[in-house]
């Protein structure tokens, strides 16, 4: 499929991809802190682990909007303008969720929340996907996942700084996307085409890609649930609030680690047997850590091996999509994919809860080992061609 997107000179593509990683790996650094915050928060004020995961689910209710605007929003703006206005919506949306404080202000809230940071990761992945190229596209991916990771993993820690209560954890989280805007103001008009051209509906490319599609629902499930449930595990577990909200920083840790060497072996073999090592990895880790669980340190680095090898799912889904697709379809692609992964957060949090309200903390690790089951058993009926390059 020919590519009508402008692809920028050698170094405007370099400054502009290390301009779009920064911008969405600090976005992330306030999503790591918001989603432990308002779990806990509401577990603070005793709410029920059902009601307090459906309310982390409304977010998808806009992550299913945001990527089916997002093509006309970048039409109309540009790239880089549609993720700097989405930028501010979100800070305006953060300090609205301190200043209505309620668990009904906040299903509105925390939808709108979605709707923008969808939007925000149907553009900026598209744009890196594009800017990556063929030959070493998975290893750039890993390395974007990566950082995003690392911005996820380091944004729980922040609410030892801030704690929960009042208002600072809500300032600092807005100074935090206010700040990763700032990469995108010294970014030309590379890519200005990007999305122009007409292409196929975001639905469409369901049937057009149904494994990509397909892992990414599942992955949705299983890092939605872990983001807001694993610390209310933690702590239903005997683990401090400080140590719980850890497990959550561990796990992304380790998907710094793992992004770039997972990224690196998918452009060196078929990205079909990366998928199942992924999800392999993540039913053995779930068993594992679902069976052995004690409140203590010790934990971490299983939570970290197993949680950034099973994330290599989506590094290595977006890689399958950047092979398949250019321009405009990329786009579609792309908001496909956040579709999918809203699909998954929708449900994940609230069916977590619930079959934690109904076995305990610890049938946490049975729902993600049910997930993954379900994800390697879809692997396998896949053909071994359907990724390749």
């Amino acid at each position: 499929m020919a590519d009508t997107a402008t692809i920028p000179l050698p170094f405007e593509r370099r400054w502009s991809l290390a301009a779009a990683i920064a911008s969405v790996a600090v976005f992330g650094l306030g999503i790591g802190q918001a989603a432990p915050l308002m779990s806990l928060l509401l577990d603070a004020h005793g709410t029920n682990p059902a009601i307090n995961g459906l309310n982390a689910a409304a977010a998808f209710v806009g992550v299913l909007i945001g990527p089916l605007l997002t093509p006309r929003g970048v039409r109309a703006f540009g790239i880089r303008n549609f993720l700097l206005l989405c930028f501010v919506g979100d800070v305006a949306v953060m300090l609205s969720l301190k200043r209505f404080e309620t668990i009904g202000a906040w299903f509105v809230l925390r939808a709108c929340s979605g709707l923008l940071g969808s939007s925000i990761f149907t553009a900026s992945e598209a744009w890196i996907n594009l800017l990556a190229g063929g030959a070493g596209r998975g290893r750039i991916i890993g390395l974007y996942v990566a950082a995003l990771s690392a911005g996820f993993g380091i944004g729980p820690m922040l609410l030892s700084l801030t704690g929960i209560g009042g208002w600072a954890p809500f300032l600092a989280n807005a100074a935090i996307v206010a700040v990763a805007a700032l990469p995108l103001l010294r970014v030309g008009n590379a890519a200005r085409d990007l999305g122009r051209e007409q292409a196929a509906h975001p639905l469409a490319m369901f049937a057009r890609a149904p494994l990509i599609m397909l892992a990414v629902v599942l992955f949705g499930l299983y890092e939605s649930t872990a983001m807001v449930l694993l610390p209310i595990w933690g702590v239903r577990l005997g683990f401090s609030p400080t140590l719980a909200a850890t497990t959550l920083s561990a796990l992304y840790f380790g998907s710094v680690a793992m992004q770039v060497p997972l990224g690196w072996l998918s452009d060196k073999t078929a990205r079909l047997a990366m998928l199942r090592l992924c999800g392999g990895v993540g039913l053995i880790g779930a068993v594992g850590i679902g069976a052995l669980a004690v409140p203590s340190v010790a934990i971490l680095p299983a939570i970290a091996v197993w949680g950034g090898i099973a994330t290599g799912i989506y590094p290595v889904a977006l890689s399958l999509a950047g092979d398949r697709f250019r321009g405009s379809e990329l786009v579609a692609a792309n908001a496909a994919i956040i579709i999918a992964y809203g699909l998954g957060g929708l449900v994940g949090p609230g069916l977590g809860g619930a079959t934690m309200a109904l076995a305990g903390p610890r049938g946490l690790f049975v729902f993600f080992a049910v997930l993954f089951c379900l994800f390697l058993a879809a692997t396998a009926m896949a053909r071994n061609d359907s990724d390749r390059r």
